[in-house]
């Protein structure tokens, strides 16, 4: 489709040209033409974009860094009393990694804000409440190491 309009936007450029070697009123009338048809091209590509913009998905790529198994693993809608499902299954072995991956439409994704929460095996729980809609990696970190500012880096582990 976005190739057909460009097509089409280029022939009547071509055309507009053509008709300026031969002067006057012809060529006020190519002009315009060629100006509608660079409206409709731009206008397709809008349509194009805004298309594409809204298969974009949100992908987070959870890496358990916590040194203890982690148990329970949900991201959910902040404000919201369900957690959902727990996406660590059975488990997540310190050192495992599992990809998150959330769709939402195009012209809401900038109001989003999840929370991500976690619980290890030896029963703490940590969480972060204001996780965007984006594509980034996300270490857990353990209570320890979480002592800082978030309990959670944006950040694959180092190898």
């Amino acid at each position: 489709m976005k190739l057909k309009t460009v097509a089409i936007a280029a022939a009547a450029l071509a055309l507009a040209v053509g008709m300026t070697a031969c002067g006057g009123a012809a060529s006020t009338a190519a002009s315009s033409t060629a100006s509608s048809a660079a409206a409709s091209s731009e206008a397709a590509s809008s349509e194009v974009a805004s298309s594409e913009a809204e298969a974009t998905s949100a992908e987070y790529t959870v890496y358990n860094t916590t040194g203890s198994k982690v148990t329970e693993l949900y991201l959910y809608d902040a404000g919201s009393e369900d957690k959902g499902e727990n996406l660590a299954g059975e488990g997540l072995a310190d050192g495992e990694n599992i990809v998150i991956t959330r769709d939402v439409e195009a012209d809401k994704q900038a109001d989003v804000v999840y929370v991500l929460e976690f619980t290890t095996e030896d029963g703490n729980t940590q969480s972060f409440d204001t996780l965007h809609y984006e594509v980034a990696p996300i270490s857990l970190k353990s209570v320890d190491a979480a002592a800082g500012a978030t309990a959670i880096a944006f950040e694959a582990p180092q190898k």
